[in-house]
Order: C-alpha cells, then structure tokens, then sequence
C-alpha cells in the first residue's frame, strides 16, 4: 500500500507523561510530525552482517528536531514509573531486565540556532553543542520507490563518511535521521560507504495530538548531564569501549568526568588494551 505507516502505538500519552514526570526538562517546539527508521549497525569492521538493531524516532517541530530510540523511551518511562513507585533500585532493574537495549544517544536539531544538541550516557551523561552545518550534497536524477516513496539518491562526504541517501520530496521537510538533513525532502534511507550503518524508514505520520518536544539536560535522578566539548566525549566514549579498566579509574573512581584536551600524550599509553571493539557513526 502506497504511503503505508507504520501506527506508533508503544509510545503512547502514558508512556509520554510517564517519562518526563517530575522532571525539570524544557520544552523547546511541539512535535508535528513523526518519522521511525530501523538502524542497523555494526559492531566490528570484520562483520559481514548487521550485528545490532533498533528502532529510532525523529520528532520533528517547527524549528527543532529530534532523534532517539524507542527502546531507551521505554526503559526510561519504566525506570521513571519505579521511581514514582518507590521501589528499590534492584525492583527497577527487574523490570527492565526484558526490555531491549536501545542507543543511549539524542540528537536535536536546534534550526533557529544553528546548533546540534547530542546527549550521550556511558556510565554518566554527558552532552555537548556543534555548530548546524548543511551537507554538501550531490542529487542524482535516477529515481527509486522506498516504502511507498519516490525517492531520488544523493552522496555527501560528511562527519567523517560518505553517505548515500534516498530522500522523496513527497514529504517536503529537509530533516533525517542522526545529524543527516538538508535536502528538499525527508530522508527515508542512509548508509554509509563501509556498509556499518544503515538506516531505513518504518513509517511516517503527521501527530494528531499536541506533544511536547522536550530537550533533556538531567538524568531520570535529576542530575544534571555533564557539558564536555564534542572532542572531550569522542575520546572518552572510545577509551570507554577500548580499556573500560582505564576508563572506570580515571572517570568513575576519580571523578574527573571528562578527558582534557591537554591529557592527549597521557591518553595514549592507555588505547586499545584488549577492549571492546566499536565503531563511532562519527570517527575522528
């Protein structure tokens, strides 16, 4: 069926008030519209499929956009429900223990003022600000049908990697998923040129309802996120996967919280010991 959508039902006004209940967060748009992608991604270069899925919501305002998991929604509003409850902290894990594991990471678009606002938890939260740069991108004039769309196919070296995208102008917003965005049209798929990440619509609906776009600053606890610039957290996310050890001494036991840019030559004796491997969307 053409323009078929799938229903977001899971994310329901409980689900909603649930999360954010109690919570001093702000609200900067009201979402209009609402796109769901299925991310797929590796873990390891050596993959040859997809190790890892999830389910991302872009809520998109009149001037602000944002993309998270629908997995992390979840676990958040059955953690917030706990909290409400008064239960213990091993009640609250219980109930989470069956739910899916989603990206820990929210992206806002903030159009007006030409800024990305990234939140990100490891074992702390941390956020940080970018300036809202456009894409150069190179439009094809080839034409292909993606869940129901006409889309058109464009490249852009971005970030760190070049992506290609299909976008359909039959949803005229020039938003997409992660920090993508900036063509005539909604973006409905990406991947990148290694194939480690993948992108690609669910379902697209116009909100019935009046919803909040809330930017969050503070964990579910009410303690605020960590400010670090965006290079302070790439190094600090890759010594969290590469020597974890390393990383609970220096930042959890120590409370320094973030990797100064003047610790570079001390940083390096401590790379890669053995730890997980991981593959950044946005290497450095």
């Amino acid at each position: 069926m053409k323009h078929k959508c799938i229903k977001i039902a899971i994310c329901s006004c409980f689900f909603i008030l649930a999360t954010y209940t109690g919570l001093a967060q702000e609200i900067i748009d009201n979402t209009k519209f609402r796109a769901s992608y299925l991310f797929l991604y590796k873990t390891n270069p050596e993959q040859t499929e997809y190790a890892k899925t999830d389910l991302m919501y872009l809520d998109i305002g009149s001037n602000t956009s944002k993309f998270y998991s629908q997995y992390e929604q979840i676990r958040d509003s059955v953690t917030m429900e706990g909290i409400n409850q008064g239960l213990s902290p091993y009640e609250i894990i219980e109930k989470n223990r069956y739910l899916k594991k989603g990206a820990k990471s929210i992206v806002y678009k903030l159009m007006m003022d030409k800024k990305i606002y990234v939140t990100n938890g490891l074992v702390d939260y941390y956020c940080y600000e970018e300036q809202l740069s456009i894409p150069i991108w190179v439009v094809s004039q080839s034409k292909k049908e993606i869940a129901g769309y006409v889309c058109r196919e464009a490249t852009t070296n971005y970030l760190g990697r070049k992506w290609t995208v299909c976008f359909t102008q039959e949803i005229p917003l020039n938003h997409g998923p992660w920090k993508l965005w900036g063509l005539p049209g909604l973006i409905v798929e990406a991947f990148d040129e290694e194939r480690y990440f993948h992108f690609l619509l669910q379902g697209f609906e116009t909100l019935k309802y009046k919803m909040p776009l809330i930017l969050k600053k503070e964990t579910l606890t009410g303690v605020p996120y960590t400010t670090v610039t965006k290079r302070e957290f790439q190094k600090l996310e890759k010594l969290f996967y590469t020597d974890f050890v390393e990383f609970t001494r220096l930042f959890i036991m120590e409370g320094k919280g973030t990797i100064f840019l003047d610790q570079e030559q001390k940083y390096q004796q401590f790379r890669k010991k053995g730890g997980l491997s991981y593959i950044p969307l946005e290497p450095y």
